[in-house]
């Protein structure tokens, strides 16, 4: 086999931060980004981002320095996420709105060197950070007056507007995400440059994404879904409209204002938006797609909205570890296939159900989900024991459970932990809750096992009434 060279290297470079210089070389004066009245064209976040890099190489941080970012979506989160590719910086962005208990042990386990934060959030990060001897500093991502910290805007001052054209190897670690800990501390998944960059064209695959694509980015920047998608439509050349959070009266005024074209949102956000009474008078030929995540969308729900909407739907579904998507379940079967569907695997992933001593099973069988594909992580951070569980037999092990129909689409029955086990039977939480949500006055529902003498579990339902 012969050897790789630094030069050789060079030519194959795969950095996150080249989805914008690509991008700025393409289509330089076309709008990247949108978030209200400000625009943020290719050739301006390029820039930005270039600047960025360079200040936060001079001000002293550690080569390869994990940097943390708190904050709400924003424009400047999506600058600061590129400037730390283009500068060989590790971004680690966590839910700001955390108990500081658990944003504490994030900054400590990821050793990070900066926080990012959002100006209100000073207060709070000055109590944390006496507990997180690793941080050097911390900086607001931008403000409108006097700042306690110095700001993403203090970094960029004065510094070029190129390039600094860093040596980052394709599997050099681009971001640490923590992933939800309920019966553990939360673990740090850590991504490479080729893991995110192969979301990204996943997802343009997977959204049907184009130039003309107008996306929307209503939920948290700060989770792996809404990243990876904003990711893919600029890697494709398309417009991101980013809101903080969802409101359904501001997303119609933006569809009809930014005629945007994609949106992706949870099916109760969807509902929401459905019975929003300025839905009849505004505009929304613009649309033509339409995702959704983490939960199947109810029939009726569904329903209305293509007959409203005039749109096609699709489910998308993934994980931290192996950064989404892995499957979708598309437009064609969105009203043939009802149930807990998650389809098929994007383009560049292998899906495959796994029983208990790691053999693949056949078609309708149950067992549990396991990937492989280059969006699988590098490993958890700190934690071989894991990361060696995680990747036996040569596939990701997931923690869910599925299997296929007789087309071929995956379908998810539950987690492996939350299988109810009740009278000697097992019980998917996830059926349960997909019985309750098909009831029209439910817009909310959960189940869960509780300990009880005679079934050992009881099967306990909490519900939200539609009414």
């Amino acid at each position: 086999m012969p050897n790789t060279t630094d030069d050789m290297a060079a030519c194959r470079r795969i950095n996150l931060g080249d989805i914008v210089s690509r991008g700025a070389r393409r289509h330089k004066n076309k709008v990247a980004l949108i978030m209200g009245e400000r625009r943020m064209t290719y050739g301006e976040l390029d820039e930005a981002a270039n600047r960025l890099a360079r200040g936060m190489l001079r001000s002293g941080l550690p080569e390869g320095a994990h940097i943390a970012v708190l904050a709400r979506n924003s424009i400047e989160f999506m600058v600061l996420y590129f400037a730390c590719g283009k500068a060989g910086f590790v971004i680690c962005p966590a839910n700001p709105e955390q108990p500081d208990r658990d944003l504490v042990y994030i900054l400590n386990h990821a050793e990070v060197s900066a926080v990012f934060i959002d100006q209100g959030k000073t207060e709070q990060m000055s109590r944390l950070v006496r507990d997180v001897p690793s941080a050097q500093q911390v900086y607001v991502l931008c403000s409108d007056g006097a700042s306690k910290f110095p700001t993403l805007g203090d970094l960029s001052s004065g510094m070029e507007a190129t390039d600094p054209e860093l040596a980052v190897g394709d599997r050099d670690i681009a971001m640490v995400m923590y992933t939800s800990g309920t019966t553990s501390e939360p673990k740090g998944a850590m991504l490479s440059h080729i893991n995110v960059m192969t979301g990204a064209v996943n997802n343009a695959f997977a959204g049907e994404v184009h130039e003309r694509t107008i996306a929307t980015a209503i939920l948290p920047l700060f989770h792996c879904g809404q990243l990876s998608i904003s990711s893919g439509t600029l890697l494709r050349g398309g417009t991101v409209v980013i809101m903080d959070g969802f409101d359904a009266k501001l997303l119609l005024s933006s569809i009809e204002r930014d005629r945007i074209t994609w949106v992706f949102a949870l099916p109760a956000m969807y509902r929401q938006l459905l019975a929003e009474p300025r839905l009849s008078s505004t505009s929304t030929s613009s649309l033509e797609f339409c995702l959704y995540a983490m939960t199947p969308m109810d029939q009726s729900t569904l329903l209305r909205a293509i007959e409203i909407l005039q749109v096609r739907f699709a489910l998308t579904s993934g994980q931290t570890e192996a950064y989404p998507p892995t499957v979708v379940f598309t437009p064609e079967y969105q009203l043939t296939k009802s149930g807990s569907y998650w389809g098929r695997a994007t383009p560049l992933t292998d899906v495959a159900i796994m029983d208990d001593d790691g053999k693949l099973v056949q078609s309708g069988e149950v067992g549990e989900i396991v990937y492989r594909g280059p969006m699988i992580l590098e490993g958890y951070l700190k934690d071989p024991e894991a990361t060696k569980k995680a990747f036996a037999g040569g596939w990701f092990h997931s923690g869910d459970l599925g299997r296929y129909d007789e087309d071929g689409l995956l379908i998810f029955v539950d987690r492996k932990k939350d299988i109810i086990k009740t009278g000697g039977e097992s019980v998917s939480s996830v059926k349960v809750e997909s019985c309750l949500l098909a009831h029209p006055h439910v817009s909310f529902a959960a189940a869960v096992g509780v300990s009880h003498a005679r079934w050992g579990e009881a099967v306990v339902v909490a519900v939200t009434s539609a009414i």
